[in-house]
């Protein structure tokens, strides 16, 4: 059996003209990560990265911790698989659609930026629609073709790494999701509904021997508890 350590970035800079950033409080918890990881002893044999600068940063403290200790860094595969969906294209694309077809919904869209249970209640009413919608207007990423990536990526580490080995996986809320619904064969609606559960600097671990695979642990972030700083637990 091998183990696929499933790890959501640290809090980005949620607001900011640049999303895709870590904020300072993301770069603790990066930091508090990379200690956890080296106070359970837990030595990678491979590491897989999503493309996204927050990946790469929340990923870099966990390197910078094993360069200090002087242990071997294993190698780093970057991958576009375990990239998250362009949430600001769904948004630009789908809440015109979704005015034109309702337009009270005009009045939560104005309130989403200042407020953010706004945002969220905006945010799920779009990503429903996404995942229901089958045509890619204005370059539009579909769900199908979002969750099959995804899934292509995790078929890709399964079928390459030998058995008996720890893998990493740097990426974003999204992709772990659609890895949890390959394991328990969820629904996309629920699966969508998962996203929204899965705090930043989690570990999710799947369970694996040859092509079959089972979840082994979820949203773990007993690294955070640990510090008794609730505003460490935070969700973008």
């Amino acid at each position: 059996m091998s183990i696929i350590y499933l790890i959501r970035h640290a809090q980005a800079s949620f607001g900011k003209a640049d999303y895709d950033c870590l904020s300072d409080l993301g770069q603790r918890q990066s930091n508090i990560l990379a200690d956890h990881f080296q106070h359970l002893g837990i030595e990678f044999d491979a590491i897989y990265s999503g493309g996204q600068l927050r990946h790469a940063q929340t990923l870099a403290a966990y390197i910078e911790k094993l360069s200090e200790s002087e242990n071997k860094t294993p190698p780093v595969l970057k991958t576009d698989a375990f990239n998250e969906y362009d949430s600001e294209n769904i948004l630009k694309t789908l809440i015109p659609e979704m005015i034109r077809e309702k337009p009270a919904f005009e009045t939560d869209v104005t309130m989403m930026l200042g407020d953010k249970r706004s945002f969220q209640k905006v945010y799920e009413q779009v990503m429903r629609k996404w995942i229901n919608n089958e045509s890619a207007g204005n370059k539009l990423e579909t769900w199908k073709t979002y969750s099959g990536r995804v899934r292509a990526g995790l078929d890709k580490i399964m079928a390459s790494e030998e058995a008996g080995k720890k893998i990493a996986v740097f990426t974003s809320g999204g992709p772990i999701s659609v890895c949890v619904q390959k394991a328990l064969n969820l629904s996309d609606e629920n699966t969508l509904q998962l996203t929204w559960q899965i705090m930043n600097t989690s570990i999710t671990r799947l369970k694996y021997s040859g092509s079959q695979m089972t979840l082994f642990g979820f949203n773990d972030v007993n690294h955070l508890e640990l510090a008794r700083d609730g505003g460490l637990i935070t969700y973008r």
